[in-house]
């Protein structure tokens, strides 16, 4: 296991019943002020669980496109779920 906070990290300690605590390798960055507002990140976005879509600063809804998978070097799989809006390319907020 590579680092300590991930997926495959968690799920290895609640596998085992380790209760413990682990910060993932954003955490004191996603505490900051800037991290906070910038647009650009999807932690800052809303998500609807209903519809299964997010929406950004803009207003604009993505919608859930596909899922993929990667495995890491220890073998673990990770699933990704990739959506997708209708266009940015006129968006006032893209710069």
């Amino acid at each position: 296991m590579r680092g300590y906070g991930g997926e495959e990290n968690y799920n290895y300690l609640e596998q085992n019943e380790v209760e413990a605590i682990v910060k993932y390798s954003t955490y004191h960055r996603e505490k900051s002020r800037a991290w906070q507002k910038d647009i650009g990140k999807i932690d800052n976005w809303t998500y609807n669980r209903e519809q299964d879509t997010w929406t950004c600063a803009a207003g604009q809804t993505l919608h859930f496109r596909r899922m993929s998978k990667e495995k890491t070097e220890s073998g673990y799989e990770i699933e990704y779920r990739h959506s997708r809006s209708a266009g940015c390319e006129n968006c006032l907020l893209k710069p």
